[in-house]
């Protein structure tokens, strides 16, 4: 089985009960965030995995904007903000796709960018969908 798949099946057995869970405690305002935080964070750990320190440094580089959307999302917590977060949630998602375009991480598992992706494109998705219902519900008089 390739890489890609195991990602790809790893990635709807993590993401569904995420889902769950949180929209289940309503978390939704502050998980997605907060994750969004910690996302670029993931691919620093595969750079300390590697012992390569510019790898480090670049990670943290390209995920600034990931780090500094969610903390101002998390913060403001504006309605429309749900859209801003689900974009970077989609741009993560187009980001892991063309990961190795960029720089090669060599501490990234093989499988781990198909399965990021997949978890990246559904929540956004996801958050595209509330975001819909929650503007809608806030134009009602």
């Amino acid at each position: 089985m390739s890489p890609d798949v195991i990602g790809l099946l790893l990635g709807i057995l993590f993401v569904l009960p995420t889902l769950y869970v949180i929209r289940s405690y309503g978390w939704d305002q502050v998980a997605w965030p907060l994750i969004l935080i910690s996302l670029p964070g993931h691919y620093m750990l595969f750079g300390v995995l590697a012992g390569d320190v510019y790898v480090i440094l670049l990670e943290l580089l390209y995920g600034l904007p990931f780090i500094v959307l969610g903390l101002l999302c998390w913060k403001l917590r504006l309605t429309w903000m749900v859209y801003v977060v689900a974009i970077a949630w989609l741009a993560h998602g187009i980001y892991d796709f063309a990961h190795d375009q960029f720089f090669v991480n060599p501490g990234v598992f093989s499988w781990y960018p198909a399965f990021c992706a997949l978890i990246d494109v559904v929540v956004a998705g996801y958050l595209f969908a509330q975001a819909g219902r929650i503007v809608a519900a806030q134009s009602l008089p």
